[in-house]
């Protein structure tokens, strides 16, 4: 019976959700803004002895624009946690519970914010059309 049991892949059971705080996701945010801020730096700056060819700039001012938009996104989570803590601890740490399951939904975003500006008043196919253009337009420049 308890080879059974040792070999079983899953328990029975149901186990309750861990408890997500804002203050696990403020220490997260903030341990990662750091670092995406040191890497941001480093690609910006850091080249090959000699001469860096257009490629290979290209490629590393991309990564610094990958990191860079990471380090924002850490700063501004644990910004605002932060803020809402000052008012109410509960609150922040009901927000950090719908933020944690809410970065998991990146299928989710981009219908939901054609849904909000619409709802805002803001013609998304507008929006949408314009950004179309002005894409192209720097492609072509």
């Amino acid at each position: 019976m308890t080879e059974e049991i040792a070999g079983q892949d899953t328990l029975p059971g149901k186990w309750p959700e861990p408890v997500m705080t804002a203050d696990i996701i403020i220490r997260r945010s903030l341990e990662e803004g750091l670092a995406q801020l040191e890497f941001f730096t480093a690609a910006l700056f850091s080249k090959d002895e000699g001469e860096e060819t257009a490629e290979a700039r290209t490629a590393r001012l991309v990564r610094a624009n990958m990191h860079c938009f990471s380090y924002l996104l850490d700063a501004v989570l644990a910004d605002v946690l932060i803020e809402v803590q000052g008012y109410n601890r509960a609150w922040a740490d009901s927000m950090a519970a719908a933020l944690d399951q809410k970065l998991d939904w990146g299928d989710y975003y981009p219908e939901q914010l054609w849904h909000w500006a619409a709802e805002r008043g803001l013609d998304p196919q507008k929006i949408t059309d314009e950004a179309k253009a002005k894409y192209a337009e720097k492609e072509a420049s």
